[in-house]
Order: structure tokens, then sequence, then C-alpha cells
């Protein structure tokens, strides 16, 4: 089939609208009796500088192109030239189509994207969809290249699109800049730059570690790209305050408070806390417990059969006192199994599952001890283990050095939690777990709690003047808190934005980019099934950071459009030559597998021996 002049694209997608429209099948091909064959004509007659009549110089080979609309069609150009000025002409509508030397189009180029990154599908998920949906048969290595290909571009259309993000970053009167970075091991780290107000990733980037150098560098480039931001949220590194510093002078920055906070607890009491952890590893009370719970289960009759056993208790109906003392037992130990790891998701220092552990086994000693004192036979009391059970918790509860150590955790934990409790960050009561923003309302509440932390302050530097070498770590708190205290409270901003004053308070912790690393690794595994992420973050483009932007709905009405429109854009960069606004730094992570294979057979000696043997 033949489709003449430059009418056969707009015919063909007219066509299958038609179909869409009558929801008939999508496939195009099944309604045509042959392979559809595209003409492409240049879309001028005559030579735009001389005017002269222009000649067909060539037609170039037939050219089997797979597209998600039409699927296999075949394409013929033909190439025109001046006989004045011996200029060349090619017909644009193809580029639009296809890039040079893929049989793959833009559309499919973007479905692939879209499958992989957006709906989270598998490389062969990916190629069955193509092959079932759309007739289009490739290989797993093409799909897996397209994928790669696909965040290069969406990288490209981002940074060459800089001028519009800003614009739309303006309406909100300017953006606040929180940089973090992410890694699995030693390197790569995986650093990002998101504005919390618009919620768009703006910049991304690969590094060898976070080193002032290197980030101020990358810093210098977000400035140049994306003017100054109106205030900086960051970790406690050191690289990034000190590059921080160097590019954004003057600007306002924020430490994250939960970082700040999580430090503290860890100088105030993680050396007593594994302390505690190791003595209890040490007792071996942890296997122990497993034990007489399998034990017990084995009394009761399977484990069914004692989690039957724990409502029974409530209702008092039918049970013997053998039955009575087992699931009493039975339920100690499940409650003391449950604080093995137990905690609010927030991790140490402000989950202390441990301590919940020591106390919880305190509780149950006392309850054995009652237990005792009823009037429980004595084979009532073999057969339920209970003198076993008393015998593995004693050896907790006696230990002297190990009460002393949980004695000054307490002390140490009140100071702590008071401090937790005037910064209003992570908690206990609260139910958002690592998702806590903790958010300011209004600049009155800030007022307030720079007050009460000025006051705890006080009260720190009284205790350690009364007990001075009992309170180095109380000192370590203190130096954090005043050198840091001009990044801890900071004053909203106000922002015009041309119609109106806009109050902004900018959050209080990183959280827009912890929850922003949790997404993308939970993606990486969905994709691969591998716990450990290092080889997405060696081996997959920096631009992956951008696909967090296709799901916001603002970064599309402004910047991106809609994903329908995309291959036509992809296409337009590829026509228009657009690169690049900076020169990516390549950075060498591992050894390519070429040159492992090289060293395989690499011997220095016999090529040292070799050239001598040579030249003597």
């Amino acid at each position: 089939m033949s489709l003449k002049k430059n009418f056969q694209l707009k015919a063909l997608n007219v066509l299958t609208n038609k179909l869409q429209e009558r929801r008939a099948c999508y496939k195009l091909l099944s309604y045509l009796p042959n392979i559809p064959i595209l003409f492409f004509y240049h879309e001028e007659s005559t030579c735009p500088d001389c005017r002269v009549r222009l000649l067909v110089q060539k037609v170039e080979e037939a050219r089997r192109v797979y597209t998600i609309s039409f699927g296999l069609v075949v394409i013929r150009e033909y190439v025109y030239y001046c006989p004045s000025c011996k200029r060349v002409f090619h017909a644009a509508d193809v580029n639009r189509l296809v890039k040079p030397g893929c049989n793959y189009s833009y559309e499919c180029l973007v479905e692939v994207g879209r499958l992989r990154y957006l709906e989270k599908r598998q490389i062969k998920e990916i190629r069955h969809i193509l092959h079932t949906t759309y007739d289009i048969p490739i290989s797993l290595t093409q799909v897996r290249r397209l994928c790669y290909q696909f965040l290069l571009y969406l990288g490209r259309y981002h940074y060459s699109h800089v001028g519009i993000i800003n614009e739309s970053i303006g309406k909100n009167g300017g953006y606040v800049l929180h940089i973090d970075s992410t890694c699995e091991g030693c390197k790569p780290h995986l650093l990002t730059c998101i504005d919390s107000l618009s919620g768009y990733v703006l910049y991304s980037q690969k590094i060898s570690g976070e080193n002032e150098t290197e980030l101020a560098i990358i810093f210098k480039r977000v400035k140049s790209l994306f003017w100054i931001p109106l205030a900086i949220v960051h970790d406690m590194g050191t690289g990034i305050n000190k590059a921080c510093a160097l590019v954004f002078t003057g600007v306002l920055q924020v430490i994250c408070h939960f970082h700040l906070l999580r430090d503290i607890g860890k100088d105030l009491f993680e050396a007593e806390y594994r302390q505690l952890q190791k003595e209890l590893s040490k007792k071996k009370i942890y296997a122990k417990i497993r034990y007489q719970i399998k034990s017990l289960e084995k009394v009761i009759g399977s484990s069914r059969e004692a989690q039957q056993l724990l409502p029974r208790l409530k209702k008092q109906e039918g049970l013997s006192s053998v039955e009575l003392l087992c699931g009493c037992l039975y339920g100690d130990l499940l409650s003391l199994k449950s604080h093995e790891y137990s905690g609010k998701g927030y991790g140490f220092p402000f989950d202390r599952p441990k301590v919940h552990y020591y106390h919880t086994v305190l509780e149950i000693y006392k309850q054995i001890e009652v237990f005792e004192t009823k009037k429980f036979s004595w084979d009532d009391k073999q057969k339920s283990r209970l003198y076993e059970i008393k015998n593995v918790l004693r050896k907790v509860v006696i230990d002297k050095p190990l009460r002393k150590t949980v004695k000054k955790l307490a002390e140490k934990m009140v100071i702590f939690d008071e401090l937790r409790q005037i910064m209003r960050i992570a908690l206990p009561a609260d139910k958002y777990g690592l998702n806590d923003s903790g958010t300011i309302e209004n600049p009155e509440e800030l007022n307030q709690m720079e007050k009460r932390l000025s006051k705890f302050l006080e009260k720190l530097k009284d205790i350690v003047d009364k007990s001075p070498t009992e309170s180095k770590q109380l000192k370590g708190v203190i130096n954090q808190l005043e050198k840091y205290w001009h990044k801890i409270f900071t004053k909203p901003i106000i922002v015009n934005n041309g119609t109106l004053e806009k109050l902004i308070i900018p959050q209080r912790t990183n959280n827009i980019s912890e929850q922003f690393y949790r997404k993308l690794k939970q993606l990486f595994r969905r994709l691969h099934g591998r716990r450990n992420v290092k080889k997405d973050l060696v081996f997959l483009p920096e631009e992956i950071a951008l696909i967090e932007n296709l799901k916001n709905k603002d970064y599309m009405n402004h910047v991106l459009g809609s994903l329908n429109t995309l291959p036509e854009k992809f296409a337009q960069l590829d026509c228009d030559s657009v690169e690049l606004p900076f020169e990516k730094e390549k950075l060498d992570f591992l050894v390519p597998q070429k040159m492992i294979d090289l060293l395989k057979t690499f011997n220095p000696i016999k090529f040292v021996d070799s050239y001598f043997q040579k030249v003597a």
C-alpha cells in the first residue's frame, strides 16, 4: 500500500483517531491488507536562497519503523538538492517520527519509559506488552536501551526548559532548596536538589562523596540555572554546610531538626544503649525466650492452639488451672518477644526497643513471683514450665551492672525526651514515623519553641556546673545546640509575587528528600527484586531522579505537558540539536568489564622481558 505526498502520515493519524473514538481495536494493521509505506518529501519545492526548483537527488532505502499508533510501517525519504547552490534538503517529518539510525519511534521510547518508571514494569513485562498490545517485536536488550534513553531525553528536556521552570517557581515567590544525597555502601552518592514549595526535583547528579569542593561546583551550577533560593534545608554534613556557606552567601540556612536531634541522642546515650544491647546478647536471652515459647506451644498442643488459648483467658470458660497458667505465661513471653525490635519507625535514639525489652523482663518476673503465691499445684507449675522461665529471666533481673547501665540510660533519656518535646519532632504519640515533617503553622509557635529551648539550655549548663566530671556528654549536647543555634530557628520569609505578599516558613526537616529517596529505592527494588540498590545507583543515569516530576501535576501542566505530546517534544530536541546547558562530569566508579577481561591475561613481567629482547 502506497500513500502519496505529505498526507500519508496525517491520514494514518485520522484513521487511528476514528478507530479509537469507536472503541475499535487499537491495532491499525488488522484493518490494512499490507504494511503501510510512507513516503516523505521536503516541504518546499524551491530553494529558499536561490528560488530555483529543487530536484530529486535520491530516494533513501526502505526503512522499517515500529510505532505505537500504527504498528510496523515502512518509510522512504525523498532527498532533494538545489542545482544552483548544491544544497541538500531532507524531509523534516522523518526525524519527527523516528531518530536517525533507529527502528523504534519516539512513541515507543516514551511508552517504554512510561511502563518502566511510572507503572514500575520489569523488562520482560514491557517486552510482552509491546508484543501483545502493539504487535512490536523487540529484544530485552533493546527495551533496556530505550529505558536508559528515556531518562537521558527527560534530562535534556528538563534542563533546556529552565526558563519555564523558573517562571513556574517564581509564581510561588521563589523556591526553598532541600539538599541531600543517598548511597549504598561507599559510592556513588546520588545528590538531589528539590524545591519544597512546588515539589519539583530541580537537579540531580552522581558524586563520589559529600566533599566541599565537589558540592561547591554543583551548587554554583544550581545557582546559575535556578537563581538564588529563599532558604536552604540540609543535614549536618560538614561538606554541605561549608559549600552552602561558600556559594549561597547570605541565604538563610536551616539545619534539619530530625538529624540534629538524632545526633544529639547518639552523643548523649548511645554508649550506654549499646552496652545494654551487648549484655542482653551475652546472656542469650532472645534465643532462650524463643525456645520457651516453642516449648509452651508443645505443652498446649500446637502454635495455633496456643494462640487460640489467649482469647479464652478473657472469657474464663472451660479452663483448667494448667491451661490458665500456660496461657498467662505464653502471653507474657509473646509480649516480651514483640519488644525485640519494637518502635515507631524513627530508629535509634527515638526508638529504644532494648530498654522496653529490659523493663518487660522485670514486669514478667514480678508476675511470675505473684503466680508462685497463688493456689497452683506443683504439678501445674511444672507442666507450664514456670520455673524454667523464671530461671531464664532471673539472670537478667539480678545483674547489678546491667541495672546500673539502665539507670544511667533512663536519666539521659529523660533529658533527650524533654528536648524532643520542646522541638516537637518524632514524638512518641505521633503516628507519622519518618514522614513527620515538623510543620510550624505560624511564627508564634517558633518563638515559643526558641524560648523553651533557651531555658532548657540554661538548665543543662547548671547541671554541668554542679558536676563537671560526670557531664561530658551533656557538654557535647550544649556545644551542638550552640553551634547550630542560628540554623535551628529561622525567621519567616515574606515574599511578594507581584499581586500579594506571602509568608513562607521553611520546613524544619529534610523529610521531603528522605521520602523521595525511599520512593526511589522502592522503585529500584520493584524493578529488580534486589534489596541492595547499589547497582542501580551505579549504572542508571542520574536523570532517574527527575522521574518524580512526572507524578507532579503542576510540573506536568506548566513544564512538560501531557505524556501524549512527549514524543513530539523529544523529537524536537533532536531536530534542534538541543544538548545539556552544562557538561556532565564522568565518574568512573567501576572498572569496565572489557578492561577486567583484558586484565585476566595481564602480565607486566612478560611485557618488559619481551620489550628488552626486541631492543637487544
